[in-house]
């Protein structure tokens, strides 16, 4: 018997200058969206939120506090990060956080992590770069001790103290989901051994991931795979990217600036200046309907039970971006279909009486 994928939508809530709206509207205005999308788009089962620093545009660089803002304002939607840099944040500390917003949202929190890999977030945090793998491993088993609600002690390299118990007390069994990505073979690889499932934001990485789990003898049902893209699916593919391509285009220059894809290929030295140049290389979903049902297909059949879109470009008038997700909601994510993986059952949580 097949099971659903399940669909969710990633905001970086940019705002840059050339398209700069006060703050206040521009969160309002998206969280308005979000809260349109729980209540009337029933084909998207989540909401998401990504996490950098430093910035121009204001890309979320507090992500546990606009989750806590979409609980607050949603009913159906899982919410969560994908991803939070976990070492750039105190383990425990983000448990609280997170409890915290599963708390409000009455467990539909979902703990997307992964390392970091700019130096300038690394400094400006207080953080050393070279530090960020045992930053990692500590991190997450701080973490799933927090979210047991008993209390523990932890003496490690990164992180030394005695016993605390950290509250409130997990809504389900074990707390959040622990989902992580990763582009490097060891970071996919650790995926796969600490995480409830992957998060691969590169085709590259999902061989990498079966491979590891195969390694690691990691039950099938429990091999639950994300994929990730950033995308523009519209009736008319052409004319939503003449609308959104300035944004979208945004988006990728700040990664370039970043060395978000030193040493991957294409090789990136300097940020575009033709959206269709970087649309030839492949950076962007742009389909219409068909074209993504056909995409989303092939990543079920490869093991994909969970599929999370970019669709709000940094700066897009918020009703254009409407308009497609009305349309995916539609006309794509019902026709895809159904997963036969064994990990695509739903889980139910297990409330815990904390």
């Amino acid at each position: 018997m097949g099971h659903g994928v399940t669909f969710g939508l990633i905001n970086t809530f940019g705002n840059p200058a050339e398209w700069r709206q006060p703050w206040k509207q521009r969160y309002d205005s998206i969280l308005e969206q979000i809260e349109w999308i729980d209540r009337d788009l029933a084909a998207i089962d989540g909401v998401y939120v990504t996490e950098h620093h430093f910035y121009d545009d204001g890309y979320i660089p507090s992500a546990m506090v606009m989750c806590g803002a979409i609980a607050a304002r949603t009913r159906r939607v899982r919410i969560g990060t994908n991803l939070i840099q976990l070492p750039l944040h105190n383990p425990v500390r983000l448990a609280e956080d997170a409890l915290v917003v599963d708390a409000l949202s009455g467990g539909r929190l979902r703990l997307g992590l992964g390392m970091g890999y700019y130096h300038q977030e690394f400094d400006g945090m207080g953080q050393r770069l070279a530090e960020r793998v045992s930053r990692t491993e500590e991190g997450v088993a701080i973490l799933r001790k927090a979210f047991a609600g008993e209390p523990f002690a932890f003496h490690g390299k990164r992180y030394d103290f005695g016993e605390i118990r950290v509250t409130p007390g997990p809504v389900r069994a074990g707390g959040p989901e622990i989902w992580m990505g990763g582009f490097a073979p060891p970071a996919v690889e650790r995926a796969a051994r600490l995480a409830d499932g992957f998060l691969a934001f590169d085709p590259g990485t999902q061989a990498v991931w079966h491979d590891a789990c195969e390694r690691l003898g990691r039950d099938r049902a429990d091999r639950r795979m994300n994929v990730t893209y950033w995308a523009i699916i519209a009736d008319d593919p052409e004319k939503a990217f003449a609308e959104a391509g300035d944004h979208w285009l945004h988006l990728l220059n700040q990664y370039i600036l970043r060395d978000a894809y030193a040493g991957r290929t294409p090789p990136l030295t300097a940020p575009y200046d033709d959206p269709r140049r970087a649309l030839a290389d492949g950076l962007v979903m742009l389909a219409d309907g068909p074209t993504a049902i056909k995409t989303f297909n092939a990543d079920v059949d490869n093991g994909a039970v969970d599929i999370n879109l970019v669709t709000m470009m940094p700066g897009e008038p918020v009703d254009q971006v409407s308009e497609r997700l009305a349309y995916l909601n539609d006309h794509v994510i019902p026709h895809v279909k159904q997963s036969e993986h064994p990990s695509a059952a739903p889980r139910h949580a297990t409330p815990t009486g904390h």
